[in-house]
């Protein structure tokens, strides 16, 4: 198994059909997908080639992966691929390990770690990162594996001309598909640990909004209110011992204007409007939860869009059900919205699938065209958001499982009307 994410059986059954013999891994989230382990800081430049994972078709052909050298130890920790090859980076390192402890002095011992290694005295390392060295080992993992001249699959969504061409220049006789396709049908249907990971993230972020809420007083920022809310998400990973934790985000907006400067400067008064737009990532996966308060007593305007919102939300809630159409999703919650008078409101989107990405969005998008149909396992943000100026910014949003039986909400917070502080 290249990782606990990673559903072969689905990935081969996609390659078939759209005739691919292996995929070639570039994009860094799809790399951490199918083999369990990060892409390293070097992906952090987003380019092709800092890591590949080879993932073939053929269940009897075994996956492969070029990483940085600096890498190595740790991705073997990390995934159960057993070929790996690597390729330079500008960083030097050393392993000791085999050699210590040890009372011989330090530069014999690394003299000696630099031996077993294989390097080579004098030699010299790229400046970052050299594609065409990343790129002679994946030829090298396509010829062991009868592949050099196989249809392989890509991300076009993700990879540049430049480094396009650079593939093409080091494996030339191969024909390179787009396999965008085939990662957005994979990822759609997220696994137990997937589940796990988007759970304790909704989890988190709820203890987040909770802390933020019990500290918010008058006079307070967006940013102070933000600060809160950080600190929030970081004591209940603490006290939970939630290893898997990485970092929050947060869109936080105080008082009647929604957008901009004015929604982080403004301070928290009487009848201030809060909006939580936030999350965290766990595992790589990130959360992303809404929820609106009033500091104090609220005013008409408030009430009714907020509650025509929630009406809007437990109509589109009805929509998740295995087999209907996302579109439905959309449908309804923007009729509903334009029953109750607000016959103006149009959405793009209330939401999106959620899972391990650069940000918290990823296909499919909850749409008026999207053609995709519901299915179990996948995992929504589903969101009625508004953003008015002179009242502020609405939102409400879960994260919904698609189960047999119908949706399943992560989320424990009451999603009505209320009034705080």
């Amino acid at each position: 198994m290249a990782s606990v994410f990673w559903n072969h059986a689905r990935a081969a059954e996609l390659m078939r059909a759209q005739g691919i013999d292996a995929l070639i891994v570039v994009q860094p989230e799809n790399f951490y997908y199918a083999t369990g382990a990060n892409a390293g800081f070097a992906a952090l430049w987003r380019r092709a080639g800092t890591a590949v994972a080879v993932m073939p078709a053929d269940p009897s052909v075994l996956p492969a992966v070029v990483i940085p050298d600096a890498q190595a130890r740790s991705f073997h920790q990390a995934s159960e691929i057993g070929d790996v090859r690597t390729h330079p980076l500008w960083v030097e390192t050393e392993d000791l390990t085999p050699f210590l402890p040890s009372a011989r002095p330090t530069e014999v011992i690394v003299r000696d770690a630099a031996r077993r290694a294989g390097k080579q005295p004098q030699r010299t390392r790229p400046a970052t990162y050299d594609i065409a060295l990343a790129l002679a080992e994946v030829r090298g993992i396509l010829e062991d594996r009868g592949l050099s001249k196989a249809c392989l699959g890509i991300e076009m969504d993700f990879i540049s001309v430049t480094d396009f061409e650079s593939f093409r220049h080091a494996i030339p006789d191969v024909r390179l598909v787009d396999s965008s396709y085939v990662f957005r049908q994979l990822r759609m249907i997220k696994g137990p640990a997937e589940i796990a990971f988007l759970r304790l993230g909704a989890e988190l972020t709820e203890a987040g909004i909770t802390a933020s809420l019990g500290a918010v007083r008058e006079g307070l920022s967006a940013s102070d209110v933000a600060f809160t809310y950080r600190s929030g998400v970081l004591e209940a990973a603490r006290r939970g011992a939630a290893t898997a934790f990485e970092s929050t985000w947060d869109i936080i907006s105080v008082g009647p204007q929604p957008w901009g400067v004015g929604a982080s400067t403004a301070v928290v008064t009487s009848g201030s409007q809060l909006k939580f737009d936030v999350g965290c990532t766990v595992g790589g996966y990130q959360s992303d939860i809404g929820r609106t308060y009033v500091y104090g007593k609220g005013n008409e305007h408030q009430k009714r869009i907020h509650n025509a919102l929630l009406e809007a939300f437990h109509a589109g809630l009805e929509e998740f059900k295995p087999g209907n159409p996302i579109s439905g999703i959309h449908r309804a919650a923007q009729t509903t919205m334009r029953k109750l008078g607000f016959e103006s409101y149009t959405r793009g989107h209330f939401g999106h699938g959620i899972g391990a990405n650069v940000w918290h969005e990823e296909w499919p998008y909850i749409a008026a065209t999207e053609s995709q149909v519901l299915m179990p396992g996948m995992v929504f943000a589903f969101e009625t958001p508004y953003y008015v100026d002179g009242v502020g910014g609405f939102i409400i949003e879960d994260h919904i499982l698609v189960t047999e039986s119908g949706p399943e909400s992560f989320n424990m917070l009451a999603r009505e009307y209320a009034e705080i502080g």
